[in-house]
């Protein structure tokens, strides 16, 4: 008799874990929909962006915020680059599609601090197939993303799914920030060091800190340029002074020959500039007043020198 009972005890524990099963907690169906990344906790603090959604979205998620200590633990392997960059926090949240749960995106906002440091990851992080989004002075989307910067913050917005409902939806979620949030004026005076007759579109980068592995070079902006067959990366920085221009100059010439780079003689162009070669192409760098500018990694040195003295000569007018 007490192994029957047994056995029928185990039955019924059987039963139960098999009608369990067919009954699932709706909070695990809400992760399971939404395939949530890792993140830390949210912060009691998070402001969310309900009041600025538009009529196809609703949330799907509590908002979230982070700081410098916790960037990592959502972004982990992307933080260095905003942290470099001048980062403050970010805060973000999931939406959805209304009625469908499996049509879902995730919005983030980087306070950068300005508009320089701002643009700087927008920059850095440009998407090859990048198409160009009427929004603010710095903005483009993809295929299931958009990215865009709004005075001080940098904004991504990414879908799960590429889609025309989401891209519209997100495209309305992004407007009504920007009417939120008036970016003011987002000119960056140094994006015209560059001559445009041979500028590549939209290729402008603004690095903060150690550009191109020297340490000393900080805020440097660059663009390709293209002369004949050849696309040439310029760049430029504005310094306190034409003293510290020149000094900045020698600096990297003396870094460059330090690190393996040979010296060209050949007649400097522009005047005064230092012309080396180096394992990755010709290196000219040059000082007009507070400005240090030149080319990085030029395929040869005579679309070198074109693109460095295109660059003077457009450094040269706006002197004027």
């Amino acid at each position: 008799m007490v192994g029957v009972a047994i056995l029928l005890c185990l039955v019924a524990a059987a039963l139960g874990v098999f009608v369990k099963q067919f009954s699932f907690n709706p909070a695990v169906l809400v992760a399971t929909s939404a395939a949530p990344a890792k993140s830390a906790p949210a912060a009691p603090s998070a402001a969310g962006f309900s009041a600025l959604l538009p009529a196809e979205l609703a949330e799907f998620s509590v908002p979230e915020k982070f700081d410098a200590d916790t960037l990592s633990d959502k972004i982990d392997g992307k933080a260095d680059l905003y942290l470099t960059a001048g980062f403050v926090h970010m805060r973000c949240q999931r939406f959805a599609l209304k009625g469908s749960a499996e049509d879902w995106m995730e919005w983030f906002v980087y306070d950068m601090a300005n508009l320089p440091q701002a643009f700087s990851v927008f920059s850095l992080q440009r998407r090859a197939e990048a198409r160009s989004l009427d929004l603010t002075e710095f903005a483009y989307r993809t295929r299931n993303a958009l990215f865009f910067v709004c005075g001080r913050n940098y904004i991504e917005a990414v879908a799960a799914a590429p889609g025309d409902e989401m891209m519209n939806a997100m495209v309305a979620l992004a407007r009504n920030f920007v009417a939120a949030n008036p970016p003011g004026e987002m000119r960056l005076p140094e994006l015209d060091l560059f001559p445009k007759e041979n500028l590549v579109p939209d290729s402008h980068v603004l690095q903060i800190a150690t550009a191109f592995g020297f340490d000393q070079f900080k805020n440097v902006f660059s663009a390709k340029c293209k002369t004949g067959d050849a696309d040439v990366l310029a760049f430029a920085t504005v310094l306190a002074s034409p003293d510290a221009a020149n000094a900045l100059r020698d600096a990297y010439h003396k870094f460059l020959l330090a690190n393996g780079s040979k010296e060209v003689a050949a007649e400097p162009v522009p005047a005064g500039a230092r012309t080396v070669e180096s394992f990755d192409g010709t290196e000219i760098i040059f000082s007009r007043g507070k400005v240090v500018a030149g080319v990085h990694a030029a395929p040869n040195i005579e679309a070198a020198k074109r693109v460095a003295a295109a660059v003077e000569r457009q450094i040269a007018a706006m002197e004027k």
